[in-house]
């Protein structure tokens, strides 16, 4: 499951979780406000074409680890919308 981040804040019926400056800032994101969007996500198989590297870093794909108490939210939201077909 992929879930987008964006700076654009959730309006209407997307459900979004805010990530906390400091975990922006440990994981090497920008500082402008971000959200995990978790009514919006894709199935894929790894490896895909669809995940782009972290810029600079070729062949690299994460950006770090997210704190158990940012998961935990963000599983919460994401495990009570209906299923998405």
């Amino acid at each position: 499951m992929l879930l987008p981040i964006t700076h654009t804040p959730p309006s209407g019926d997307t459900v979004g979780i805010e990530i906390p400056a400091e975990v922006k800032a440990a994981i090497g994101l920008d500082d402008a406000p971000s959200w995990v969007i978790v009514s919006d996500y894709n199935v894929d198989e790894w490896p895909s074409d669809g995940v782009s590297p972290v810029p600079g870093k070729p062949g690299s794909f994460a950006y770090g680890f997210i704190p158990l108490d940012l998961f935990a939210p963000i599983k919460a939201e994401f495990v009570v919308l209906p299923v998405r077909r």
